[in-house]
């Protein structure tokens, strides 16, 4: 078995062969031979644990992880996870993943697949709200998805804009970036919008003038009690493009505008719909895709690491 970390996953494929991977996994939403159950979750006092299995021909991946809040105030990370990937047709390990790494990698070039079909291809800037470890790689591997010549960032926290510069530095050096006093400023100034935030409210303006025409890719809203799409997006747009059904029972961001009529059941639409019929995209110039992830993307991110590291020889290989 292979052990792979942050650094091995990395260096794995390049950002463009990621997206072609997750647009392959999102058309993939109704083969059925793949699979995903229902995750598991376990309270255990303050903390969780969620176990997230997803089942395909030949290979199964299960993603575990462990929120410990507490951890915050012992200088350590809350949220902690791994991937293993077994063998479909023997059950044996085939790899172990850095779970944070290996779902920050897909869930970028998830958004990417958006990217590449809502946005419009001559765009040349980009905007960031929440800066942090899914935003910078989201804004990294949307710049090969679009030529993009500069990048909006807004983040509350100073260290983690100085990383966001950092990263970008060196994964981008040809795009510029600039920084940005609130997420209105970001929204006015790019065409295309990322936001990747745990906000309990809306971070783009309720201003039609100001969003109008602009391609929204919302990545943070996970829980009910999460949003991040003002009311007025959903005047705008034909279609509410999602990568994920449950999405709809699980984020704010679809429940809020669904309990409120803002957009019909029939406007929210897998984006493999897409994929498979470009014509379906429909005439308004505002548009949404909700990314809320699941566990089908995590095999083959898994998947497609496992069989780049193979032919690299890289990662640590051990017995068990």
């Amino acid at each position: 078995m292979r052990i792979l970390s942050s650094q091995v996953i990395e260096q794995a494929a390049t950002p463009t062969l990621w997206t072609d991977i997750m647009e392959l996994a999102l058309k993939a939403a109704a083969d059925q031979d793949y699979f995903t159950p229902n995750r598991m979750h376990v309270d255990i006092n303050d903390n969780t644990l969620l176990l997230m299995p997803a089942v395909g021909p030949d290979m199964f991946a299960t993603k575990l992880v462990s929120v410990f809040p507490g951890n915050s105030h012992h200088g350590k990370a809350v949220i902690n996870g791994t991937v293993l990937l077994n063998d479909g047709a023997t059950g044996e390990a085939l790899a172990l993943f850095n779970g944070a790494k290996l779902t920050a990698m897909r869930t970028a070039a998830v958004a990417c697949v958006g990217i590449r079909h809502l946005s419009d291809p001559l765009a040349t800037t980009l905007g960031i709200i929440g800066g942090g470890a899914q935003g910078r790689h989201i804004a990294w591997m949307a710049c090969h998805a679009r030529d993009f010549e500069r990048v909006y960032v807004y983040d509350r926290s100073p260290q983690v804009i100085g990383d966001f510069i950092s990263f970008m530095t060196e994964k981008c050096p040809n795009v510029d970036v600039a920084l940005c006093e609130d997420a209105q400023q970001v929204v006015v100034n790019s065409e295309v919008v990322v936001t990747a935030t745990t906000s309990p409210e809306p971070v783009i303006p309720n201003l039609e003038d100001l969003i109008v025409g602009k391609c929204f890719i919302c990545v943070g809203s996970y829980k009910p009690d999460m949003r991040e799409i003002p009311e007025s997006i959903f005047r705008l747009i034909d279609s509410v493009w999602i990568d994920a059904e449950h999405g709809k029972t699980e984020s704010g961001d679809l429940l809020f505008p669904l309990s409120n009529h803002l957009v019909s059941p029939e406007q929210i639409k897998h984006i493999s719909l897409l994929l498979n019929e470009p014509g379906a995209l429909g005439f308004r110039e505002t548009r949404l895709f909700k990314t809320v992830g699941e566990g089908t993307f995590d095999l083959f991110a898994a998947k497609l690491v496992y069989e780049k590291v193979r032919e690299g020889d890289l990662g640590e290989e051990v017995s068990l």
